[in-house]
This record gives C-alpha cells, structure tokens and sequence, in this order.
C-alpha cells in the first residue's frame, strides 16, 4: 500500500488542493485508530495489574475537530478540556460530564459556573482559583494541580509545566495555605493533578518516572484522602527521523511498580488519570501546500511556500522539527524553507537538503496532526485551511476552509 505522504505528493495531493484549497490539513484516519487503541491498551495494562480504574482523558487542545474525537470516543477514552468552547465539543461528540475533566487556567466567575452547571469536575491551578470557587460553590468536590517542584521535561521551555519557573500548579511550600482555604469553603479535595511537560520520548522516560514519584510523594505526606490521582501527560512522538517510537509498554511497567507502592501505602486511591493529547493525533496529520517561489540571495536558497506561521506556528514558536517531503529534480542542494508572512521567524526548516522543486510543487510537513489547526490563526489576514480525513483511500471533508465573509463575519463598523 502506498503511504498517504506520497499519495499527497501525486495527483491526489493534487485533487485535494484543487477541490479544497492550498495549504490543506490531511489526517489518516488508520494512524488515528491505531494511536488510540495503543491509548486503550496502556490503560487496559494498568488497571489489570493495578486493580484500580485508569482513566485516559485526551487533550483537545492538541486537535479539537469533532471527527478526531469521535475515534477518541469510540475507543473508550475520556477527554479533558480548558475552555467553554472545548467543553461544548465535548459535549456535542457524546462525551458524558464523568467523561471530561476540566483543567484550567486563570479563569473568572462566569467560566467556573458554567463548569459548574455542567456537573464536570473542576481541576484548580492555584490557591486564589480555589478560593474564588469556594466562594461560588462551597462544600462542592474540587481537584488541584500540583507542582512537585522537579525540573519538566518538554522538547522547549516553553512547554515544561514543573519546577520553579512555570506559571504552573500549587508549591509544597503553599500546600497548607491551600488546606486551610479548602476547609473555610468546606470544599473536598478529591483528586491531585501533575504535568511535567510535553514531548518525552525513550531517553526521558526515568526523568518522567522521577516526576510522578515526586508528585505522589505529596500526595501521601499533604493529603489524607484523595481518591484521583491525575498524572498527566507528555506522551511523545518521534519527529526526527533518528528518534524511535515511545516505548508505552516499558512506561507501564516503570509506572506498574510506583504506582504499586503509592497504593499499599496509599488506600484511599481508586483512580488514575493520564492525559494523552499530541500521541494521538500528531503523526495522523499532514500539512499539504505549494511551491511558490525559489530563490538564491546571499548564498542561500530559499523555498517559498503558502504554508505560514499562521497555518503551522509550531516552528516559528518552539523552533520545532518537523519532517518535510518535497518532489524536486533540480539540482541537490541546502535549502531554508518558508511561508508567506511577512515575519523573519516565519520559516518552517533550516538547513535541509532537497533537490530543488519547480514552482508550483506540492510540499508536505509531517506530523502536523497535534497543535497543527488547533494553533492556526487569521495573522495577515488569511483564512485557516480545510482539514480532510482520509479513510480507507477516500477522503471526508471534516472542516471546510474560511472564507474571507467567515473572517469579516464578527467585525462590526
């Protein structure tokens, strides 16, 4: 069977962009499946060896197109959620409120009632949230986030959520305050919460275990009763062509043996949550464009492209790597790659050697499918792409491209 990356390069690429619009998002629905049963699996390992319920809740944020989440559904995972919008797609995909788990941010008043009257439980970043929701809601159940204080792991800086410089979680130091806010509003502290950061493949696995360790660590000498023990996320996937599949069977059993020990010593617990989101839908996803201009200027050649930062930010914000396949029969050379926006850091790879393409070749970015279209943006005034789901060698349009009566809709003069 031909790949979909070389299928999107010849005239199916083509067709696509002709009936859609350039650039595209393309999704293969056969990865999607099978990243969500690894998901399954993971979580049918731990609960059998454990004896306890292990709860899956897939992150939207990564990619929040009701088609994705429907696999997700379908493969008995749950889903979290950080804003209203999130919510209501939740919600519209069938998700039941037991099934999502609110993790926040900073929010005020308005978004904690709505989280509220939709009966789903509430993850709570700091003391002041606490307080603020204890005013609203007093007696009710709550989760808090934790910072176990450990360094995170994360492929930037910009993505490790524990240690000292992260806007993230509740300090050992602050832990009584905490206590003592919780019991003015007699609120239940049902379930602690942790996230090291996002991206951790084989080599960071034991930095990951060292964090969990950390985590339970607190909950065993700050907490008496939790029930819910959230430990987040982070699951990666290889971007590099040198870099190798997460191993999820050896982050099990490192997880089996803690997790053993946390409950002997530990009674009360009777669920763990982790919190998959770039796993499953990122190496599902392409990011299909066009050449449009080639050019040599001060010793460098340039590839310009209609794939901005505003259709793929991911690059420009985290100077991430992605994998690029272009069809070229020029002469063999090393080459930047970059978008239409008028910005300097607008540029998609640096350095990499291709055979130069003709104007008007298609380009393909992979692993675009997690904080791809989730991150997209109108920055210059140009519309966000179609997303298309292919399955069984047809294709679904699951999100049609903005048009510019879409981008005018809410402006009001």
């Amino acid at each position: 069977m031909i790949s979909l990356y070389k299928r999107l390069q010849d005239a199916f690429g083509n067709d696509l962009l002709a009936r859609f619009g350039s650039p595209l998002y393309v999704y293969d629905y056969a990865v999607l499946e099978s990243r969500c049963a690894s998901m399954a699996y993971f979580k049918h390992e731990l609960e059998t060896s454990l004896g306890k319920k292990v709860s899956m809740h897939y992150s939207p944020k990564a990619n929040n197109n009701p088609a994705i989440l429907s696999v997700v559904k379908d493969s008995g995972l749950c889903v979290d959620c950080m804003s209203p919008f999130e919510l209501a797609i939740n919600k519209s995909c069938g998700f039941t409120p037991d099934e999502i788990l609110y993790v926040c941010n900073n929010i005020d008043s308005d978004e904690m009632k709505l989280v509220h009257d939709n009966k789903v439980l509430i993850c709570l970043d700091s003391i002041s949230q606490v307080n603020r929701w204890g005013i609203l809601f007093p007696g009710s159940d709550i989760m808090v986030r934790l910072n176990p204080g450990v360094i995170g792991v994360g492929h930037s800086d910009k993505v490790i959520t524990s240690g000292s410089k992260t806007k993230f979680g509740i300090s050992e130091a602050n832990i009584p305050e905490l206590l003592e806010i919780a019991k003015k509003h007699h609120l239940h502290i049902v379930g602690t919460h942790q996230h090291l950061g996002s991206l951790f493949l084989n080599d960071k696995i034991d930095n990951y275990i060292a964090g969990v360790k950390a985590g339970l660590r607190l909950v065993k000498e700050c907490f008496d009763e939790v029930t819910i023990v959230d430990l987040g996320g982070g699951f990666g996937v290889p971007y590099k062509p040198d870099e190798k599949p997460l191993d999820l069977s050896l982050v099990a059993n490192k997880l089996e043996s803690v997790l053993s020990d946390f409950i002997a010593s530990y009674p009360s617990v009777q669920e763990f949550k982790f919190e998959p989101g770039r796993f499953i839908p990122c190496e599902s996803g392409f990011l299909v464009g066009r050449v449009n201009a080639i050019k040599h200027e001060n010793g460098t050649y340039w590839i310009g492209t209609d794939l901005g930062m505003n259709q793929l930010v991911r690059p420009s914000m985290y100077d991430s790597y992605h994998e690029i396949s272009v069809s070229g029969s020029g002469d063999e050379v090393i080459a930047n790659i970059c978008g239409n926006v008028c910005e300097s850091g607008d540029i998609i790879a640096k350095e990499r050697k291709f055979k130069l393409p003709a104007e008007g070749s298609i380009i393909v970015v992979h692993n675009a499918g997690a904080y791809g279209y989730s991150m997209a943006s109108n920055y210059t005034g140009r519309p966000r792409p179609a997303e298309i789901l292919v399955r069984n060698g047809e294709y679904t349009l699951i999100r049609r491209r903005e048009s510019l009566e879409d981008m005018m809709h809410n402006i009001v003069w």
